[in-house]
């Protein structure tokens, strides 16, 4: 006998409850519109079986039977995309403050709820991300997967409060996950500390030369450590980090000292128009030829230098670079994934709209930003960001198809994460 019925079973058996959760041993979305990086024109009646968390099968609708004893979903009319990928958030810079963890938990269900399946935290305290993860993981939270990076910076950057609020109980510089490298640093000992703490990937910060760069990139490629990094650190420039082999380069506004060293003052004081900044943004041709040579993505984290302009005119000029390098690095055929940066004030969703309003971007090049390329950006993409046999099944469902508007995203009807159901 097939289950038909279960969809209104989630409703009749969790009556009390804000949410229902529930991962059936093996289901099956009924007749469904797929929108994925692989399905560039949405493949109509389509069938998904998921096992164990994993699509096993993707079948047009019909042609296959049907496990008697799966539970059946029916998304006939409904649109099935790839659970969303926010690769740049911030959920534990000061634990014992904003990011507290009533707040944190607050936050990380309202953004799987939303749809977003996964994040990548860019650097905060380990000892709490690896909590929230664990839990994330085994299901004890209601909360995207969670995948976070240790930090390696030059000694001068731990004179900043953020490394102090996130090392508590520590020393700000001296940790397996916040670690400060000099020309003395045993940077094999320094990658194993930072594999040690959990982190899915080294994140590189700032104060580093490219001699430094390269050989945490050296040591952290024996290691089979992903490198992730701030696209200028001072002593590197975007260029030294996209041929030392970094996944990818975060901030969009820093591939501007590929060509300069400092900013114009007047950049600052001005309030220019847009024909301005068209002229005065230098042209980065050679390295976007690079990074596409060496596959390295793009992390432009539009949404917080938009927010930083409203907030401080005299940064004004940050986001009229970012959102020309991100046109333009977009229209070159460079590979960008859609990050935050915010805080979790503002989700994954609001990035995807930027890159089409400020950046040109299609529709579904933002959406594949959100998803496949987020995914890669995680060193993730050959278990998540698209909708396959052998993927996690971690999926959105939406009653309304956002390729006709953007902010038919937000119309979501189901969520699932590694095969449980989770819907309001």
């Amino acid at each position: 006998m097939k289950f038909h019925y279960c969809y209104i079973l989630l409703f009749v058996l969790f009556p009390c409850f804000s949410y229902a959760q529930f991962k059936p041993h093996c289901l099956v979305l009924k007749d469904a519109t797929i929108i994925d990086a692989g399905h560039p024109v949405p493949a109509t009646h389509q069938t998904l079986v998921i096992q164990e968390g994993r699509i096993t099968k993707v079948f047009p609708t019909g042609t296959i039977a049907i496990p008697d004893s799966a539970v059946i979903i029916n998304l006939s009319g409904k649109y099935l995309l790839p659970g969303l990928i926010d690769s740049h958030v911030h959920m534990a810079t000061d634990p014992g403050g904003t990011d507290n963890r009533s707040h944190t938990l607050q936050v990380l269900q309202q953004m799987l709820y939303s749809g977003i399946t996964t994040v990548r935290d860019m650097a905060g305290d380990a000892r709490v991300l690896a909590e929230l993860a664990r839990s994330a993981n085994e299901g004890e939270i209601t909360a995207p997967g969670i995948y976070y990076s240790a930090l390696m910076a030059g000694t001068v950057f731990f004179s900043d409060p953020r490394t102090h609020s996130s090392t508590k109980g520590g020393t700000a510089g001296n940790m397996s996950y916040m670690k400060a490298i000099s020309d003395t640093t045993n940077i094999l000992l320094a990658v194993a500390q930072a594999r040690g703490s959990g982190a899915s990937g080294i994140k590189l910060y700032a104060n580093l030369s490219a001699v430094l760069a390269n050989k945490i990139l050296d040591e952290a490629k024996k290691q089979n450590m992903p490198v992730w990094s701030h696209a200028w650190l001072q002593g590197a420039r975007p260029s030294d980090l996209v041929k030392a082999g970094c996944i990818s380069i975060s901030h969009a506004p820093l591939l501007i000292y590929e060509k300069v060293d400092k900013i114009p003052a007047n950049w600052k004081k001005g309030h220019y128009d847009a024909a301005f900044w068209d002229k005065t943004v230098p042209a980065l041709d050679e390295l976007f030829s690079q990074m596409k040579q060496h596959h390295t993505i793009l992390d432009a984290t539009l949404l917080t230098y938009k927010k930083w302009a409203i907030s401080d005119t005299s940064m004004k000029w940050d986001y009229e670079i970012a959102k020309r390098i991100t046109a333009r690095a977009y229209r070159a055929g460079v590979t960008i994934c859609a990050g935050t940066d915010d805080d979790q004030e503002q989700f994954v969703q609001d990035e995807m709209r930027l890159l089409i309003t400020d950046a040109g971007f299609t529709i579904f090049d933002a959406i594949v930003a959100a998803t496949k390329n987020s995914a890669a950006s995680l060193h993730l993409e050959a278990v998540k960001g698209s909708i396959s046999p052998g993927m996690d099944a971690d999926l959105l469902i939406l009653t309304r198809n956002p390729l006709d508007n953007i902010d038919n995203i937000k119309s979501v009807d189901l969520v699932i994460k590694k095969g449980v159901i989770y819907q309001k």
